[in-house]
This record gives structure tokens, sequence and C-alpha cells, in this order.
């Protein structure tokens, strides 16, 4: 069972506790929840279990088999924390040892059936349909996960890069096209028919002009749109860590970005990593056959043209 209590308590005016945070020291208290219903279960004629869910977390909550919830309506529900009754306990659950008894409910918004179930089992609904109602999709516990992961990362990569005594500068985002390697997307103008805004492919110019205005070190996590043709690994618009330094080495620009490549990985696995190996273009091409290769792969490429030289 997962025993991690979120970080802190978010007491609203709304809301007392979030369903994530329960847990045996808070029996007897009485608390508010909001949430979506994840799941109700009849249990009699007179009592429901209803299972809440925010983004913290699920905690069942014992209610009037009469009110009035379905699937995915947002209630708020008032009652008090006690222990499941022996045999009970989930230990899927953080909060698998406790309940909320004794509950009223306010419905806040009732909602339709949902074209999917928001659980993992929407790992197998067609995508197109999952990013119709993304909305719905987001509030999985994985999405909700990747969105939070991503913010952790950015909050740790701004950390490391102003420890570094980097300035983060938004640049423009309606610049000149400055044909580079990729399709620009352009913006009509309005006032002057004919010409046109791009949207940046990089913040390259800007970052340069920094530099000359004595900014010294630049950094960005910048939003960049290609008109390039989708792959996997290519997409319209994608983020990235933008940077820029005066008066250094490639040597000095590797460790700040290693700084900050480590302090994004450790937010997010809870320790620091080894330090970043470095291997040099050629090496990686002899040994790999690509600039980008992955350490862990162990067959390394190996030159047989001695073994073949006398062959046919």
């Amino acid at each position: 069972m997962t025993t991690s209590k979120p970080s802190t308590v978010e007491s609203t005016t709304m809301r007392t506790h979030r369903c994530g945070d329960l847990r045996v020291e808070h029996v007897g208290s009485t608390v508010t929840l909001c949430g979506w219903v994840a799941r109700r279960r009849e249990h009699g004629e007179h009592l429901a279990f209803v299972d809440l869910r925010d983004y913290t977390g699920v905690v069942q909550c014992v209610v009037d088999n009469s009110a009035d919830m379905r699937s995915e309506w947002v209630v708020q529900i008032t009652g008090t924390v006690q222990r499941r009754p022996d045999g009970t306990v989930n230990q899927n659950l953080a909060t698998g040892e406790v309940e909320l008894a004794n509950c009223s409910v306010v419905v806040l918004n009732a909602a339709e059936a949902p074209p999917f179930p928001i659980d993992q089992r929407a790992d197998e609904v067609d995508e197109n349909v999952r990013l119709k109602y993304r909305y719905l999709d987001i509030r999985r516990e994985r999405m909700q996960k990747n969105l939070r992961i991503r913010s952790k990362v950015n909050s740790a990569i701004r950390a490391a890069m102003e420890r570094q005594n980097f300035v983060e500068v938004e640049t423009p985002f309606l610049m000149p096209s400055t044909p580079e390697g990729a399709r620009e997307f352009l913006v009509p103008s309005r006032k002057e028919p004919g010409s046109f805004y791009a949207l940046p492919q990089s913040p390259q110019l800007w970052k340069q002009l920094l530099m000359v205005a004595g900014i010294d070190r630049y950094y960005q996590i910048a939003r960049c749109l290609r008109d390039e043709d989708l792959r996997a690994d290519r997409q319209y618009e994608f983020m990235q860590l933008d940077a820029e330094m005066s008066f250094v080495t490639k040597d000095d620009v590797l460790a700040a970005i290693s700084e900050a490549v480590m302090d994004a990985a450790e937010a997010v696995l809870g320790e620091r990593p080894a330090p970043i190996e470095r291997i040099t273009w050629h090496d990686a091409m002899n040994r790999f056959g690509v600039d980008k290769p992955d350490l862990r792969f162990g067959m390394e490429l190996v030159d047989v043209t001695a073994v073949f030289a006398s062959t046919e």
C-alpha cells in the first residue's frame, strides 16, 4: 500500500482536505472534500459507497443511497473520518485504511456519462477519441502524473539555471521570417496586407542579440514551432531549454546544461544520477553509428574489414 502523503494540505473555503490527504491520524475529524465521483457501488437498501477522486488520489465515502451521484459528477462531501471495518482495508489505496462516514453531499456539477472510462482502461481507447475529449483524458492518474512531472522538470531546470546566474528572458513570439532548416508558420498582418509575421523556429537571433546587449547568460524554456511533416520525433510545436553564454568554451556549456539535466532528473527520481558521460562525436560514430547513442545498448559496431579481406 502506498503510504506517502501529499506535501501540504490545501485548505480553502470549499474544502478542508484533498482526497489523497486522509490517513489514520485524521480519524474522528470532520472534513470537507471536493472532487469527481470515480465509482459508485450500492450497499444494501440505504447505503452506497462512493469513490471520490481528485489529483491527489481516491477516498471511499459512505453516503445515503438516495443521494443522486453518478460517474464523473463533481461533488462536495462533508463527513467524519473513520477506520474501515476489519477485512475491508484496501491495500491498493494510500487512503485505504480509512473512509468518510455520516456524509452530506452537495452536487456542484452534474455530468453526462463519459465516452470512455477515466482510468487505466482508457489506454486501450482510440487515440483520436481521447484527443477529442482531452479534458476528460487528463483527469486520469497517468496523465495527471505526466503533467506534474513536467512541471517538476521545468521548475528544477529554472532553479539550476538561475543558480548559475542565467537570466530568464522571454523573447518575442511574432518575428520577421528567418528561414533556417525548417519551414515557418506564417501569420498575416491585419494592418499591412500582404505582409506576414513568422512564428519562431527557435529564439536563435534573439539570444545572440542578448549576448551583444551584455546579458552574459540567458535562458528560457522556449516554445518553438516548425511547419514540418509530423513524425514520432517531429511535432509542429515543442518546448526546449534554450540558452546562450558569453565568454565561455564548450566545456563550460556542457557543465552548465549537465547541471540542469541532473537537477531535473533528481527532482523526478528523488536521487541525483551519476554524472553524464561524455564521448566525442567521432567516438560515437565509430562505436554506435549515430551521434546520439543510447549507451545502454551493448552491441557496438565492430570493424571486420580484415576478417573478410580475402573473401569474395
